[in-house]
């Protein structure tokens, strides 16, 4: 079963950010037993090559690999998609009229996605037409981030746009959103509540970004399932930190 199946079934997946752009780091991961990575294109510094070096190592290894991406320009989840990418997270997404052109860029029935099948996606051109656009239209997972205060506001018209398979919650932009300084608001608590109030009602997955697992159960209760833990680059000064720690204390 694949990822975007396994998502849209409910199931708990679990995955980390790559902010370290290149592709060595993405090849060791996909010896985990991580579901999925999400390669940062928004905070951190990859181009065109290094995602394209990075989501061939992904592919290599079998390792689903997410992209998110900088903007919601159909141009730029056009190009992720094509070099491989499993799917695309997309920042800002703020009104029903973005969450509706995201899901046609990443589509190829009933959207805009420009097609072509002689890149990597498509099997360098060995992939045929039709079957191609099926198989990318079933597995291609599209994820909106819900990280501004116009978002909750909007978000029974976002949720109205099938093409989104996820919603993915923001707490820390949100939280700048709402003139927070603390991700424990009681503004971001009743903003991230009412976001999957609104989503469990209408049977829509959810993603989110935490630091550690420690919150994992507590979100899952309010019907979270996709779970972006920590970086490349955390969970690396994690280890050291406790590998340093134990050492000292031996």
């Amino acid at each position: 079963m694949g990822l975007r199946e396994r998502l849209r079934q409910g199931e708990r997946v679990v995955g980390t950010f790559v902010k370290t752009t290149h592709y060595q780091t993405v090849e060791i991961l996909t010896h985990t037993d991580l579901d999925f990575i999400v390669l940062d294109a928004e905070h951190a510094p990859f181009d065109r090559a290094s995602l394209d070096a990075s989501l061939l190592a992904a592919r290599g290894g079998a390792m689903p690999a997410l992209v998110r991406v900088p903007d919601a320009d159909p141009a730029t989840i056009l190009s992720v998609l094509d070099m491989g990418a499993a799917g695309i997270v997309v920042p800002h997404v703020m009104s029903q009229q973005t969450a509706r052109q995201v899901a046609e860029a990443a589509r190829y029935k009933g959207g805009t996605r420009g097609f072509s099948n002689s890149h990597r996606a498509g099997d360098y051109g060995r992939s045929d037409l039709q079957a191609y656009m099926e198989e990318a239209d079933a597995n291609t997972i599209v994820i909106g981030q819900i990280e501004d205060r116009q978002a909750v506001d909007a978000i029974d018209e976002i949720l109205a746009v099938d093409g989104i398979d996820c919603l993915f919650l923001g707490r820390a932009d949100l939280m700048v959103s709402l003139g927070a300084t603390s991700l424990d608001d009681a503004r971001v608590n009743e903003a991230v509540e009412r976001v999957c109030k609104a989503a469990r009602a209408k049977s829509r997955r959810l993603g989110m970004f935490l630091p550690n697992g420690s919150q994992v159960p507590h979100f899952a209760a309010q019907g979270v399932n996709l779970f972006v833990i920590g970086t490349d680059q955390s969970l690396l000064k994690g280890a050291v930190a406790t590998l340093v720690k134990t050492i000292q204390s031996a």
